[in-house]
């Protein structure tokens, strides 16, 4: 009976062992997918942090280019009102040119209507 008990023993034994065993390999294998999960994450957190890097980079670009156009915005603006200023100015010229021309039309209008009648 001892023998038989034994050997009943080592059957339990053994199915414990095989038992432990693979519970061993599928705690080790929850471990390694768990391991490969958590350096995917870090990968796209990463690959997010970059990106987010990346946008911010390009945001400043934006605000540069936008602080430049302003600025050139307002030059060109400032141009145009010199360029109207000048125009009125000059329109002013000639009307003080036509005035004068005429001024000067009936003053030798009148020279002449003189110099007839003499």
């Amino acid at each position: 009976k001892k023998s038989i008990n034994l050997s009943l023993e080592d059957e339990r034994i053994k199915k414990a062992v095989v038992s432990t065993q693979s519970t061993g390999n599928e705690m080790k294998e929850q471990l390694l997918k768990a391991e490969f999960e958590k350096k995917e994450l870090e990968r796209r957190f990463r690959l997010t942090e970059d990106e987010l890097d990346n946008q911010s980079q390009v945001r400043n670009e934006l605000k540069k280019k936008s602080i430049n156009l302003s600025v050139e915005d307002e030059r060109i603006k400032d141009d145009m009102k010199s360029q109207v200023q000048s125009i009125n100015e000059m329109e002013e010229l000639i009307s003080l040119i036509d005035k004068r021309y005429e001024e000067l039309e009936l003053d030798y209008n009148e020279t002449m209507e003189d110099l007839n009648a003499l």
